[in-house]
């Protein structure tokens, strides 16, 4: 199968790598994703995926891959591990790159995900893998937090961009304001309220502020709860933003 693919170009190798730079991404409106289970994902989950291009010594995952993407109807090329390795934006290829067009914005749903200034791609990631589990309808991450179409975020978010809906660079304080009707509850590092004692009306909207400085105060101001993980341990001050969007999904959406 890999050896009838038409061999990925110089040209459109210097295209896909500049794909790394935030830039090339906004001006285009096209990301990477790599590896073969996040480009499944995305590709079973209907999105548009402008090409695809996969080592000559792939895995059988990798080909698996290929294999749907040729049934989608994505272009496909084979390139050497080595082109492949340069396409790509982590040490050790994995064996397949794809482009895909930025995702369509839907309307707010139930059970919302607002990150605050969280500027940890690792953590960003990470938070959209967490809310896609736990069944949450949107992420919405404020203009200063890691852009969701960072190489970086896409790895660590594992596909789940294929299933929740992401509104980027928003303003959290205004877009509050404009639903009233989404209660929008502020993960706080003390003083909170113990997540499980929370009634959760029909749409809320978890809070997550940066590493370093929490929420912000404009965005405060329009959550009507606070709410703090108990701590049981006399180990670290805080926890990671990443745990603790975890932990408190985990909490909130088991009520649903």
């Amino acid at each position: 199968m890999i050896e009838k693919l038409e061999r990925a170009s110089p040209k459109l190798r210097n295209a896909i790598r500049e794909l790394h730079h935030a830039d090339a991404r906004e001006q285009r409106q096209e990301f990477l994703v790599e590896g073969p289970h996040a480009c499944l994902d995305v590709i079973k989950a209907g999105l548009r995926a402008e090409l695809l291009v996969i080592a000559d010594d792939a895995s059988v995952e990798a080909q698996d891959c290929l294999a749907v993407a040729l049934l989608h109807g994505v272009r496909c090329f084979a390139a050497s591990s080595s082109e492949l390795q340069r396409m790509g934006t982590t040490k050790t290829t994995q064996g397949v790159v794809m482009v895909m067009s930025y995702l369509p914005t839907r309307e707010l749903g139930k059970r919302i995900v607002a990150l605050d200034g969280v500027a940890d791609p690792g953590n960003v990631g990470t938070i959209i893998r967490s809310a896609s589990w736990f069944g949450c309808t949107d992420v919405v991450t404020s203009s200063d937090c890691a852009d969701v179409y960072n190489p970086k975020v896409v790895r660590a978010s594992a596909g789940a961009l294929a299933s929740i809906n992401i509104v980027r660079r928003a303003d959290l304080s205004s877009l509050l304001a404009t639903h009233p009707e989404i209660q929008a509850i502020a993960a706080v590092a003390a003083e909170g309220t113990d997540p499980s004692g929370i009634r959760l009306p029909d749409r809320w909207c978890l809070v997550i502020g940066s590493e370093a400085h929490g929420v912000s105060p404009t965005v405060m101001k329009q959550c009507s709860i606070r709410t703090t993980i108990p701590r049981h341990g006399l180990g670290a001050e805080s926890l990671n933003a990443a745990v603790a969007a975890s932990i408190l999904l985990y909490e909130l959406a088991g009520r649903r």
